[in-house]
């Protein structure tokens, strides 16, 4: 049995090889139930609404649904890889990578895919291959604006804002999973830094906290109490999660595409080994058109698919992947325990 180790499930990076598809596996394909996951709340509605639904019509097939996150659902792959409880994975571009290099998923099947052809290239590439981005989101600068007028429009901008004390910033945490990319990689790219050298990031959070000037939230829906409350005026944020708020009748809440790019945060469909055959179809049914435009107006995040045409009250809200800027997953995946250290002993929040 392959080990993977708990560090890798929770920052990524890992190496390995790739499985054959067992003989019993295969006959039994045409008559089980195929297994997806999602996560919960919107998205598990979307997720059996417009995917699992397409994929019924198309195939008469039927697809339960597994809700939770990426480590639990790999480590149930991996305790049963002859035949595993699930056949399709949605994950994160760092444990993509994981689970492609220690044998848990299939590369990607240009053969069974019809609509991988409209897919960018980029999105298939940037996971080597073990699978393929269907949704994306962006992190940009998400605020208040009833409370502040004239928001900065790049990260540099907001930083500089709060300290001379304009307003008060909501950032997310260490203890919130994108942390890595959407904070501390972001502002380190932001003022001058790299990957490999983090420390115009830390420099600033130091020098925010000293001011009081930023507050620090665990998850996404805090963020959204800090700016309604009063707490804080402006903020690293989701676009997706942005206009959804938005849409509630929320429309105190508005979004910048910062100057810089916002951090993008890319979704990962991966077909899991020995899985059912029918898993390709899904797939199919979760990178065209119609049900990613579907898809796209439930979550209001970015889909991939080039012929996808955004309606006018959608089309504004998505930030074009051109846009973003795409962190070093597996270079950050590499560097999260010492940063994760560096934020305990000196921010601490």
């Amino acid at each position: 049995m392959i080990r993977l180790n708990r560090r890798h499930f929770l920052m990524g990076a890992a190496a390995g090889g790739v499985f054959a598809l067992p003989p019993a596996r295969r006959l039994a394909a045409q008559t089980e139930t195929i297994t997806v996951t999602s996560y919960g709340g919107v998205w598990e509605e979307a997720i059996r609404g417009i995917f699992v639904a397409d994929f019924t019509a198309r195939t008469g097939g039927k697809a339960e649904v597994q809700i939770g996150g990426p480590p639990q659902w790999m480590s149930q792959i991996e305790a049963n890889l002859a035949d595993p409880p699930i056949d399709v994975l949605v994950n994160t571009i760092d444990l993509a990578l994981v689970a492609g290099r220690t044998g848990l998923v299939e590369k990607i099947d240009p053969s069974k895919l019809s609509n991988l052809a409209d897919i960018p290239q980029r999105f298939v590439d940037v996971v080597e291959g073990w699978g393929v981005v269907f949704d994306y989101g962006s992190a940009g600068i998400a605020y208040h604006r009833e409370r502040l007028r004239n928001p900065p429009t790049s990260i540099k901008g907001m930083v500089e804002g709060a300290l001379r004390g304009d307003f008060v910033l909501s950032l997310p945490g260490i203890s919130y999973a994108p942390t890595p990319q959407m904070l501390i990689w972001s502002f380190a790219d932001a003022l001058g830094g790299s990957v490999n050298n983090v420390d115009p990031a830390f420099e600033a959070l130091k020098a925010l906290q000293d001011k009081r000037a930023v507050i620090f939230y665990g998850g996404a829906t805090e963020f959204l109490n800090h700016l309604e409350a009063g707490e804080a005026e402006i903020g690293i944020y989701w676009d997706g999660r942005t206009w959804a708020h938005y849409s509630t009748g929320a429309e105190w809440i508005g979004y910048i595409n910062p100057d810089e790019g916002g951090v993008m945060n890319p979704v990962v469909v991966q077909k899991v080994v020995n899985s059912d055959d029918s898993a390709w179809e899904y797939i199919n049914s979760m990178l065209a058109p119609a049900p990613q435009l579907a898809f796209a107006e439930k979550v209001q995040y970015g889909v991939t698919n080039t012929k996808v045409a955004y309606p006018d009250w959608l089309k504004d809200r998505i930030t074009p992947w051109e846009a973003t800027r795409w962190p070093p997953f597996e270079e950050i995946g590499a560097k999260i325990p010492a940063w994760v250290d560096r934020w305990n002993r000196e921010i601490g929040a």
